[in-house]
């Protein structure tokens, strides 16, 4: 199914890394108000009576870092410093979060703009480098069997952590959540100060974890890659036609999820209310269908073909904008449910590139696929445009046609399983 036939580690390091990974992902998805860049830093700027084109900046500026994990892949390529830049990542990550809650504390409401722009690059390059390691240590430490299982109970359970967190979000920073006792709302800037700054001890406890890891040995070399082999990895990553083929549908349907800060923002359309007073539900919504959908997701890769899980996870996030468009009042909030569980495609759209991989390269596709997304960096500034200019429907309407795109490529022209490519086969 993978490209990776089996593990030269034993099943109960497979294990173990399997923990590193969920743990490292649970704790991300605890701190999804901060760490997914986009609605709380959005309805932060637009409480700030920021534009829709200023309120999409953070995501923008978080896509166009994407290429600065690569020069990690490219500079240090050993697997044996897989787990220091896991650490140190998450190390960096957790103390911008600490430093962006004592900016909201201490410093005047003119200093929050560019806090709200530096944070997300942090959080973009260090993210990247995590992701990046995370996915080379199953796809080198895991047989893809027991990969298939780790991402089905990761993303899973991993998201109900981030309804937790959202939950607990909700009621910082209204006071209320549907099914829960109300509470006295937290006052600007403690709510910020308190959601910023939780992502610290997080990411450092996920940190102290890694020494849990289990890294194969390797017999390349642990240098820093020459010119020649940069050349020869970018040349095999796009001369490889599926996974060219993979990262175009990959390009579209992450292009068409960008709308999310929009929907956001829609809120005081459709409901007649502050955006920032249902961040924490929207997120939770988003959250819990996302847990749902990684079960059955997971079940699709093992039982079915990974190509399901492509089609399934686009198709959901087009779904979640046509019930935009068509349902009124609070119930277009459940828009949210079906694009955080489509927001899963991210998941399995790597996990087909790293099954067209050689071993050798899954580090380095996985950060290439990571990189081109940097080409898409504009597009949350121009559904902002858009929406600023002709309506956010209209801004919908456009992220819609980009999904349709993608599901048609994805079907059309990717096969159900897949693999490396014969270099004969190489493009």
């Amino acid at each position: 199914m993978n490209g990776v036939e089996e593990c030269p580690i034993p099943e109960s390091d497979q294990r173990r890394n399997g923990i590193v990974f969920l743990i490292s992902n649970v704790m991300i998805y605890l701190i999804a108000p901060v760490t997914y860049v986009g609605v709380l830093h959005a309805t932060i700027l637009e409480a700030l009576k920021a534009s829709d084109t200023v309120a999409n900046l953070p995501e923008s500026v978080y896509m166009w870092v994407a290429p600065l994990p690569v020069l990690v892949a490219w500079i240090w390529p050993s697997p044996r410093l897989l787990r220091p830049m896991l650490i140190a990542a998450q190390v960096v990550k957790g103390a911008a979060g600490g430093a962006a809650a004592l900016v909201f504390a201490l410093a005047p409401p003119s200093w929050w703009i560019p806090v709200l722009l530096v944070h997300p690059a942090v959080i973009g390059i260090t993210g990247g480098v995590q992701i990046m390691c995370l996915w080379e240590l199953i796809g080198r430490g895991m047989g893809p069997v027991q990969r298939g299982r780790t991402l089905g109970w990761t993303y899973g359970i991993g998201p109900l952590f981030a309804v937790a967190g959202s939950c607990a979000s909700q009621l910082i920073l209204k006071g209320e959540f549907p099914g829960l006792p109300s509470i006295e709302p937290w006052k600007q800037p403690w709510s910020y100060v308190l959601l910023f700054g939780v992502s610290c001890p997080a990411m450092w406890f996920s940190a102290a974890l890694v020494a849990l890891a289990r890294v194969p040995e390797s017999t390349g070399t642990d240098s820093g890659a020459s010119i020649r082999e940069v050349a020869r990895g970018l040349l095999s990553y796009l001369g490889n036609r599926m996974i060219m083929i993979t990262a175009v549908g990959f390009l579209l349907t992450y292009g068409g999820t960008m709308i999310m800060n929009n929907l956001s923002l829609y809120a005081r359309e459709a409901l007649g209310e502050a955006p920032e007073h249902y961040a924490g539900l929207q997120l939770a919504l988003r959250f819990g269908f996302k847990s749902v959908m990684g079960f059955t997701l997971g079940w699709l890769v093992t039982r079915l073909h990974p190509k399901a899980s492509l089609l399934a996870t686009t198709s959901i996030c087009a779904a979640g904008i046509v019930w935009a468009l068509l349902v009124p009042g609070k119930l277009y909030m459940l828009s949210f449910g079906l694009l955080g569980a489509g927001e899963l495609f991210y998941v399995y759209y790597v996990n087909y590139v790293v099954g067209c991989s050689e071993p050798h390269r899954m580090r380095e596709n996985t950060a290439y696929t990571n990189l081109v997304s940097v080409s898409i960096g504009f597009l949350p500034i121009a559904f902002g445009w858009i929406s600023d200019e002709f309506g956010r429907r209209w801004s919908f309407v456009t992220a819609l046609a980009i999904l349709l795109t993608a599901l048609a490529i994805v079907q059309l022209l990717l096969p159900k399983h897949p693999r490396p490519l014969p270099r004969n086969e190489q493009s």
